[in-house]
């Protein structure tokens, strides 16, 4: 099977599954705690996958679009065992205050989001300084740099949005790490 028909089996897969469960219960209860939102769409844009992704993320009344939602997931999804998952929404919400600070027309290059624990593994073996226990695992982490900003200016940017998340800088690898576990900062040169 090739990986196109794989990434549509399971992302077929994954709607399935979620329609089926209490996203919307979830979704409409975290999204009664938020304040009003404008009703854009995001501008995300994969790198492994290379698709652009411009998911409608509130509805009128300002709940969160499951259908958007999902289009999210896609975007973060793990390119390595082609697989999705209900991205936390706290790290929705966070993505959407990003776009909405830098603008809607300035894309967000995801760079990493999702992992599963295998792809995890596998990083950490052959990657300089994948953490085991990552927050990508649990789906509240992303890797991004943004179009058009010098990544310092981003790294700013979401440190100043981002109040109870951590922010990692890596300025030799070209990107923004950020989660929403607990505050913290830090940089990475290698």
């Amino acid at each position: 099977m090739d990986k196109k028909s794989l990434v549509r089996r399971s992302l077929l897969k994954g709607l399935g599954a979620m329609a089926m469960s209490s996203i919307i219960l979830n979704t409409d209860a975290y999204a009664k705690g938020l304040k009003s939102k404008k009703f854009h769409r995001l501008n995300l844009y994969n790198t492994h996958i290379e698709k652009s992704f411009h998911p409608k993320i509130f509805t009128n009344s300002g709940r969160f679009d499951v259908m958007g939602l999902f289009e999210v997931d896609k975007a973060m999804m793990d390119y390595h065992a082609y697989q999705i998952t209900r991205i936390d929404l706290r790290l929705v919400n966070l993505l959407y205050n990003i776009n909405s600070y830098i603008g809607f027309n300035r894309r967000i290059n995801v760079l990493s989001g999702y992992r599963t624990p295998q792809t995890n593994a596998y990083l950490r073996k052959h990657t300089y300084g994948v953490a085991k226990h990552s927050y990508h695992i649990k789906a509240m982490a992303m890797d991004i740099h943004i179009d058009g900003m010098r990544l310092s200016r981003a790294k700013d940017i979401i440190r100043g949005i981002n109040h109870t998340g951590g922010v990692g800088y890596y300025p030799n690898s070209g990107f923004i790490h950020t989660d929403v576990g607990p505050k913290r900062n830090w940089v990475t040169l290698g």
